[in-house]
């Protein structure tokens, strides 16, 4: 990984309450392309990402995001500096609709005075969108509910998105929707922290992947070597 740190994660421990499920654990989010974040259900990868965006308390170690430690940052600041999350399970506003739900995700301090602009991005990128703008967000099918998260995220004007299980419920033909979406987002400049299931699809897209396992990284390195390496696909991915 050549480019600078924009996320460094130093021996980070995170859980709920007096429950510890991340022990320990460091990595590094590069800027540019996809760092992938794989690992089997129970593993910590959400709890991880709900640290990282300040949804739970670090309990101890280090966060620093381009360059600025946010170990107590309020998750509103973090949005603010750039880093959103795509939360797993969408968590779209149900009663809603598709116009209103990306609104909320531009009212930030920073993205607010390009709220057209940014809504008008989102429908380019998600046509179906626009000819859903007006309706309720839980009448929509779950891979459009998926199209609302991300594009909510973007609404953000994010420098890192935490992506979390995003394909997760998605017929197939969906989930490669989002994975090519995930290329067009790297392409256009976009850094991408992606939590997915898919472990091939992800390898295939990310330039870096770390391995979790009771929470602590079980192994690291460039996707490509991880996705050759016949141990660790054994071992911890299940391949």
């Amino acid at each position: 990984m050549s480019s600078n740190p924009i996320l460094e994660v130093d021996r980070l421990v995170a859980g709920y309450g007096q429950t510890r499920v991340v022990h320990g654990l460091s990595l590094e989010v590069r800027q540019g392309g996809v760092t992938a974040l794989l690992g089997a259900n129970g593993a910590g990868k959400t709890t991880l990402m709900k640290t990282l965006c300040g949804l739970l308390p670090v309990q101890g170690g280090a966060l620093r995001f381009l360059g600025e430690d946010i170990g107590r940052s309020t998750a509103d600041k973090r949005v603010l500096s750039g880093l959103v999350l795509v939360p797993e399970g969408r968590m779209v506003f149900p009663t809603l609709s598709v116009h209103e739900n990306l609104r909320l995700g531009g009212i930030n301090q920073r993205a607010r005075p390009r709220l057209r602009q940014n809504i008008e991005r989102v429908f380019d990128i998600f046509p179906r969108l626009r000819e859903r703008s007006s309706q309720q967000a839980m009448t929509l099918s779950g891979g459009e509910q998926q199209m609302l998260a991300i594009g909510r995220g973007l609404m953000a004007e994010p420098k890192l998105m935490l992506l979390d299980e995003p394909t997760l419920g998605l017929a197939p033909v969906m989930a490669l929707e989002i994975f090519a979406l995930v290329r067009r987002l790297t392409a256009e400049g976009l850094t991408l922290l992606l939590a997915e299931q898919d472990v091939h699809r992800t390898l295939d897209v990310a330039t870096h992947a770390y391995v979790v396992e009771n929470g602590r990284v079980a192994a690291e390195g460039p996707a490509a070597e991880i996705a050759g390496d016949p141990r660790i696909r054994q071992a911890y991915l299940g391949l």
